[in-house]
């Protein structure tokens, strides 16, 4: 799960920085369980509502399952 996504699909948070896989994410030991699961679920709706170039709408499937994976690590506790 340490695939890192493109620079669209990449999360820009506004004070720890970006994060370019949702393992970085679940691994910022400076964010609380809570706010790693507002990052992965504001990441998840900005790639949904059309973050990615046309060229890339392939990848979106894709993304969207490895934030859906780092949301479930989170839930059950696995980080």
């Amino acid at each position: 799960m340490s695939m890192q996504f493109p620079r669209w699909a990449q999360y820009s948070h506004p004070r720890h920085g970006i994060y370019g896989s949702p393992s970085e994410v679940l691994a910022d030991g400076r964010l609380s369980e809570t706010e790693k699961q507002m990052v992965i679920e504001a990441w998840r709706s900005f790639i949904e509502h059309g973050a990615a170039e046309e060229a890339d709408r392939a990848l979106i499937p894709s993304t969207l399952r490895s934030l859906d994976t780092a949301a479930e690590r989170l839930a059950a506790g696995t980080t």
